[in-house]
């Protein structure tokens, strides 16, 4: 369980809105800073950075 930011309330898991303010479910803009927040604290976006470069690589070596 989380608490919404607006109102306080305890609500169910991300990214689900609140029940009691409705907050969240249209606050895409905020969702998605969130998402990369979260992407960049697991290392996420290291890890799709690495798959990209290796299957750029072995694009360039089939071709080369």
């Amino acid at each position: 369980m989380t608490t919404c930011k607006k109102c306080g309330a305890r609500k169910g898991r991300w990214p689900r809105s609140c029940s009691r303010c409705r907050s969240g479910s249209s606050d895409r803009a905020e969702t998605a800073v969130e998402t990369a927040e979260l992407a960049a604290e697991l290392g996420l976006l290291g890890w799709i950075g690495r798959g990209v470069m290796t299957v750029v690589r072995l694009a360039l070596r089939t071709i080369g």
